[in-house]
């Protein structure tokens, strides 16, 4: 009997496949080299370092995908 599937995980598994975890790799601001914060729930990464001259960075960076 033919088995159905709803998703790619469920079809892996049946094929005994392994699912490989990602590590999302840290953003780094090229502004000021400080390690940009993700927003949660959305693609972007902010930056709360400060510049040399003393004001904030506030750069910003979009993803690709929601990570």
């Amino acid at each position: 009997m033919a088995q159905s599937f709803n998703n790619f995980t469920d079809l892996g598994k049946a094929f005994g496949l392994k699912v490989k975890s990602k590590k999302g790799r840290p953003f780094i601001c090229r502004k000021c080299g400080e390690e940009m914060k993700h927003v949660p729930g959305t693609n972007v990464y902010l930056c709360e370092g400060i510049l040399p001259n003393g004001d904030a960075c506030g750069n910003r960076v979009l993803t690709k995908v929601a990570s």
